[in-house]
């Protein structure tokens, strides 16, 4: 699943684990727009027991995580925000 949030694309992919009792979860987040082409920001990745957490929770967390990183990214870069 792909969303852009501030100029940049967030791609989440959840898969299970080896042993199938985890989810693995990983966002890669790359600039898109013209001064953020060259941009990308550290990966963010969760593992979370599948008896304990739904798969859709998973990636919303992933998600958030990402999003945060992007905000906190644009605080620290203001002159491209």
């Amino acid at each position: 699943m792909a969303i852009e949030y501030r100029g940049f694309q967030i791609n989440v992919d959840t898969k299970a684990d080896a042993t199938d009792t985890q989810w693995l979860c990983r966002a890669d987040i790359k600039g898109v727009e013209s001064q953020l082409r060259d941009v990308a920001l550290p990966v963010v990745e969760l593992e979370f027991p599948k008896l304990k957490i739904d798969v859709l929770m998973v990636v919303s967390m992933v998600e958030h995580k990402a999003r945060q990183s992007i905000d906190d990214w644009h605080t620290a870069h203001p002159a491209t925000a």
